[in-house]
């Protein structure tokens, strides 16, 4: 997608329109098959007798995948612009997914899940949208990646809540059904917005992709600096899914209400604009690198207060138990909302901008794999313990090994520059 001229009178909030409607589509993408999966997972143990261990690895199999194929979506995206996959997750992704509530195997239902959680995955999270918002607004590449991780971040205010509330008036199945619909019309407003701006575009320089995206990839990874960076994004990648997936069962787990913990999951998403807000400025002033260590160092000390309560070390008191599920959401929200943006502004420091979808498809990828590996840990401690504080003790380690592993020193990108910050030979840079 190119960008929006700056003729003052195109200037205002039409700019910003394509980057608003893929933050919606972010919320319906992921709301869709992740964080509703979440809430779902008891509902569906408990009317179909399947494990949560089970369960845990579909949702891996989905997250896993969505890595793997972030890859042929970015390439897409690079090649031929948002509307490929809008138009995947809008028809094979949703399909799939639709099937699978319906059918009554588990292996058929894992199968399905599976290949349609990644496929939307793969086409509408972070490492596609981020690079679409980028491209969207050339001239504030890093402003366009932090508000529509702002608008993202209502996606487990909206979904948490909602799915807990629609579980108390239908099936689960119908439930799931709604969430696909929902992500549907989260592409179809997506693709129709960018249509509607293209006319209106105009070229500022982005460059062709490569036309070997083996080689990119290659030429990436022999980057000392890219390597370090994918293996503390393995460890966060793997902690974030595991909070993602589990937090309203760890905290229902605590000795909360099923519908309080709901609530409180909601209120750690809502909790992740404040990780958002100023982020632009603060980037700016600190570098990405720098905060986001901060980011995953705040994460991790949310989740100790959520894992002292599993471990009753509050007591039995309600008030207790809800004290320290508030501090998870208001501190695991605020670093897990910072992390999201962060992490993309690092990476497009590194990348080249010519194959900037592959380059963040290989992120995803990462994310993905490791991703998808954290819940089904997750679940097997879980499953081996009786309780979830194993689970959480596994999300801080996780946590505090990636951020002293993090090597915040690099310089933050220059203010409204095209794409990127440092110029593509910044792929080269030393450790």
């Amino acid at each position: 997608m190119q960008a929006i001229s700056d003729n003052p009178a195109r200037a205002g909030w039409l700019a910003w329109l394509p980057v608003a409607a893929l933050g919606l589509y972010t919320i319906t993408s992921y709301g869709t098959w992740a964080y509703g999966f979440g809430v779902l997972i008891e509902a569906i143990s408990i009317d179909t007798g399947w494990s949560t261990s089970s369960l845990g690895a579909t949702f891996g199999v989905a997250m896993m995948l969505s890595g793997l194929l972030a890859f042929a979506a970015g390439r897409l995206l690079d090649r031929f612009g948002p509307l490929m996959p809008f138009a995947i997750h809008a028809t094979i992704a949703s399909g799939l997914l639709l099937a699978a509530f319906s059918v009554h195997n588990e292996v058929a239902f894992g199968v399905l899940y599976g290949i349609g959680g990644g496929l939307s995955g793969a086409t509408g999270f972070y490492a596609m949208t981020t690079v679409m918002a980028a491209r969207a607004r050339p001239d504030r590449p890093d402003r366009a990646i932090a508000i529509l991780t702002m608008i993202g971040a209502l996606c487990s205010p909206i979904y948490l809540p909602l799915t807990a509330w629609l579980l108390t008036l239908w099936h689960w199945r119908t439930v799931g059904r709604a969430l696909v619909v929902a992500g549907v019309v989260g592409a179809v407003l997506a693709a129709i917005a960018t249509r509607l701006t293209e006319s209106q575009a105009v070229d500022l320089g982005t460059p062709a992709p490569s036309a070997n995206p083996f080689s990119a990839l290659a030429a990436a990874i022999r980057v000392p600096s890219i390597r370090r960076m994918l293996a503390v994004y393995a460890l966060a990648g793997a902690a974030a899914s595991t909070v993602w997936v589990y937090q309203v069962p760890i905290m229902a787990g605590t000795g909360l209400a099923l519908r309080t913990a709901g609530v409180l999951g909601g209120l750690r998403g809502f909790c992740q604009l404040f990780g958002r807000m100023g982020l632009t400025a603060a980037v700016e002033r600190f570098g990405s690198g720098a905060l986001l260590r901060g980011a995953y160092l705040t994460t991790a000390i949310g989740s100790t207060a959520l894992l002292a309560s599993g471990l009753g070390w509050f007591g039995a008191s309600t008030n207790a138990l809800a004290g320290a599920a508030v501090c998870f959401a208001v501190l695991g929200g605020v670093g897990l909302g910072a992390s999201s943006p962060l992490q993309a502004i690092y990476s497009r420091s590194l990348f080249d901008p010519a194959d900037l979808g592959l380059l963040m498809g290989m992120q995803g990828a990462v994310l993905g794999l490791a991703g998808g590996a954290g819940p089904f840990i997750g679940a097997l401690l879980r499953d081996a313990t009786g309780g979830w504080s194993a689970t959480v003790g596994a999300v801080i380690v996780a946590l505090l090994i990636g951020g002293v592993l993090l090597r915040p020193g690099y310089q933050p990108p220059v203010p409204g520059s095209p794409l990127k910050g440092p110029t593509s030979s910044a792929v080269t840079q030393p450790p």
